[in-house]
């Protein structure tokens, strides 16, 4: 091989090293690794067709690595699967099984990049729902103490805050409720101030902001990465606890009641599985929801998490709006 094509791929093994020592989520990587299966799928193009076995070897155990870190369970195992073959010299078995892995490596790399996209958009729209918020909170301050201040016949500070909040937020109604302080309407003033204080709070409620708790959701996975992933989408509008094993989790429920449940299938001692069958025992979550997360969709898989008691299903790497859609679908 070329040493330009040995350096691009010892960048590639790279991509998939952390720069720093630390815990990094999946979504603070994933930027990693679009750019290495992109990267990955090239590499291995260029080394199946120049017969550059040994580095086509060195590349494919580097996907394997990345397909596992994202749980791409098919892709890791036909990897795998590849990776046998040439080693035992099955150059046959390896040409009918390589261009629909590098395609698979490649649609992985579009995927994750439209997550990450969607998950960028999801967060804009929170922040900008989160300044509607406060805005309307500011308001709703601001009024109550003019309806105070009025109340208590301090005309003056009165005025003095209703022409701020017009400078900050110029209001129609904002005008008219200044001109009846100014001229002495001041009963009027007070019922109006009060109205539009009623408006803000009712608005405040409808976004969550007041009188409402966060429903609880405890997510159960044995990979650290995916609750955190499981975190960042859903922890804005969802108090998300996290554990790591079946033996936790129900240790968690004798002193808190969720309101659903996110469970990983594939974990070592007591799988998701098993779990949402010890769930089911308990009185209280006889019929709380369970929506299950699975590294494939096979037909086995999905059979077995329904008659586990389950109520959906995610296939990993878990798209952040998908996770907030089938949440949504059992706990507004």
């Amino acid at each position: 091989m070329a040493e330009k094509e040995v350096a691009y791929f010892h960048n590639i093994k790279g991509l998939l090293i952390p720069k720093s020592a630390g815990y990094r989520t999946f979504h603070e990587n994933i930027n990693r690794y679009i750019d290495a299966a992109q990267g990955l799928a090239d590499s291995l193009t260029k080394c199946y067709a120049n017969r550059r076995f040994e580095y086509f070897i060195k590349n494919m155990e580097t996907a394997v690595y990345l397909l596992s870190m994202v749980r791409a369970r098919w892709l890791e195992t036909e990897g795998m699967v590849i990776l046998k073959n040439i080693k035992s010299n099955r150059i046959d078995e390896v040409k009918k099984r390589i261009s629909p892995f590098i395609s698979g490596l490649l649609a992985l790399s579009i995927e994750m990049q439209k997550a990450q996209n969607q998950a960028g958009e999801t967060k804009e729209k929170q922040l900008e729902e989160q300044n509607l918020l406060e805005e309307h909170e500011d308001m709703a301050q601001n009024l109550t103490a003019v309806e105070t201040l009025i109340s208590d016949g301090d005309y003056g500070m009165a005025q003095n805050i209703l022409a701020e909040m017009d400078e900050q937020n110029p209001r129609e109604m904002l005008v008219n409720l200044f001109k009846m302080v100014v001229t002495k309407q001041y009963d009027k003033a007070e019922k109006l101030a009060n109205v539009l204080k009623e408006k803000h709070i009712e608005a405040i409620r409808e976004f969550g902001g007041e009188g409402k708790e966060m429903k609880v959701i405890l997510a159960v996975d044995d990979m650290p990465e995916m609750l955190a992933s499981v975190k960042y989408a859903l922890s804005d509008k969802y108090q998300v606890s996290g554990v790591t094993s079946g033996a936790a989790a129900l240790k968690f429920l004798q002193n808190k009641k969720p309101d659903l449940f996110i469970l990983d299938i594939d974990m070592p001692i007591m799988d998701g599985c098993q779990l949402a069958d010890e769930i089911r025992k308990i009185k209280d979550h006889a019929e709380t929801p369970i929506i299950f997360l699975t590294g494939n969709s096979s037909r086995e898989d999905v059979l077995r998490a329904m008659r586990a008691g389950g109520n959906d299903f995610i296939v990993k790497p878990a798209n952040p709006n998908t996770l907030l859609a089938k949440v949504g679908k059992f706990i507004a």
